[in-house]
């Protein structure tokens, strides 16, 4: 995923493991903690955050990479770093004419290697037997097997930390939280509530932003203290799932002077581009919409999954997929919503969190329009499920999605409601919150977030 976390058991209600995730400081940057009068966390100027990210994700020297790549695959020769180089299995740069490596590298080393990894590039190929179940309980509530099968209530605490610092006296701390999407922008929420909040006031960003948010404004905390921010909430999240007979006894030619249309087919840089010649090259002669999805997302699951660098280093994240060849769940989907767009066909983003049990962590996934149809979900990360003989679970992620789900985020790269000062720590995506105050965003590790999932419970729908 995009940042680095650290999962931890909490507590289990009704019989539900509950989770609680929370950022891992020391893998960012918490070993310099000041530059002066000034913490290296707190960001004033934009591009010298984004710099300063840029080489806190290329860490690592040669030497200090071959070292560690070494100590997970004993015999590789500096000339097989060298390799691993060109094939891009280790991502290199250079910062003041020195090559620097990716601090997540040694590790992607064994995901991107097929000689490390068993040969298996195709996502989701061998999927976990609990992967498999999320998918059947939806599909058995479609078939009218399990009335239960289909949503969940969910209760959660989010939460968000910011802990004294000298720099931080006679401030106000503002910060920005996750709330799940309802209604017109998320079909698979509903009954989304606001259950209690710390400290009492708050403000929602409605429809006034891609990112739905709750915001805060407390004073910086004093010396020995921590301002705590926080709210309890509460929604039903339902699964999804259009056959692909349904999809084709149903689609029908877009009407391309609608403004739907004309929205989810626009270009959006920097990260939704057009890709004219590769979508051409990989959807042929094929003009089905539909099919023409299926190709793309066939296309795209080739691509590993491996650790990411910061959203907000990469100029445009699908031609980095493309120069990379790897890329994370975000990553690949906006490769997926550029090449849909490039051939005339609306996909959107939409991204949260996944929630399932065990593996709750931040998510991206997106959703594709047909004409007659409707919004469907499209997970190209969780990729084809190759380990069953149920052609429906086989295929489900390219036209359904699991229950398990927080959706929060309709869009990249939008305003925060409030509006923010500063360059945001993600500028991409919004799962963790955001944080500032009046000389500064304050950036990892200056601030602590945590989502805690307090109860699923399996409703009839």
């Amino acid at each position: 995923m995009k940042k680095a976390i650290t999962l931890a058991l909490v507590l289990c209600v009704g019989g539900f493991a509950a989770y609680k995730l929370t950022k891992h400081a020391d893998d960012i940057r918490a070993d310099v903690l000041s530059e002066g009068e000034k913490p290296v966390w707190l960001e004033a100027d934009s591009a010298a955050a984004i710099d300063s990210r840029i080489r806190s994700d290329f860490s690592l020297s040669l030497a200090e990479a071959a070292e560690r790549i070494r100590e997970l695959h004993p015999g590789v020769t500096d000339a097989d770093i060298d390799t691993f180089i060109a094939r891009h299995y280790i991502e290199a740069k250079t910062i003041d004419g020195e090559v620097r490596i990716h601090r997540k590298s040694p590790r992607n080393l064994g995901l991107l290697n097929p000689e490390y990894n068993g040969g298996i590039t195709d996502r989701g190929y061998d999927a976990k037997p609990e992967r498999l179940a999320y998918v059947d309980s939806v599909l058995s509530y479609y078939r009218g097997k399990n009335s239960k099968g289909l949503a969940h209530k969910v209760k959660f605490r989010f939460s968000i930390d910011v802990p004294y610092d000298k720099s931080l006296e006679g401030d106000s701390i503002r910060v920005w939280m996750p709330v799940p999407l309802e209604g017109e922008l998320c079909d698979r929420q509903e009954d989304v509530e606001i259950l209690s909040t710390v400290p009492a006031d708050y403000v929602l960003s409605g429809d006034r932003s891609v990112h739905n948010t709750i915001s805060f404004v407390l004073p910086a905390p004093a010396e020995g203290d921590t301002a705590h921010f926080e709210y309890v909430g509460s929604y039903v999240s339902k699964g999804k799932f259009v056959s692909a007979a349904d999809v084709d006894k149903n689609i029908r030619p877009y009407d391309k002077s609608s403004d739907l249309y004309k929205r989810y087919t626009a270009m959006e840089a920097p990260h939704v581009v057009r890709l004219d010649s590769l979508a051409r090259a990989i959807v042929g002669d094929e003009t089905n919409p539909h099919l023409q999805s299926e190709l793309v997302a066939d296309y795209i699951m080739q691509y590993p999954w491996a650790g990411a660098r910061e959203y907000s280093t990469i100029k445009c994240i699908p031609e980095y997929v493309l120069r990379e060849r790897h890329g994370d769940c975000g990553q690949v989907s906006l490769l997926y919503i550029s090449l849909m767009r490039s051939l005339g066909v609306p996909a959107r983003w939409e991204s949260g969190w996944m929630i399932h049990p065990g593996e709750k962590n931040y998510h991206d996934w997106a959703e594709v329009y047909f004409e007659g149809v409707g919004w469907v979900p499209v997970d190209v990360s969780f990729g084809r499920y190759g380990n069953t003989s149920d052609a429906d679970a086989r295929t489900f992620y390219s036209h359904g999605m699991d229950a398990h789900r927080f959706a929060t985020n309709k869009g990249v790269c939008g305003d925060l409601y409030p509006a923010k000062r500063f360059v945001r720590s993600e500028t991409v995506d919004f799962q963790a919150g955001e944080v500032e105050c009046s000389r500064g965003n304050l950036f990892y590790p200056g601030w602590d977030s945590s989502f805690t999932l307090l109860s699923v419970e399996p409703v009839e729908y």
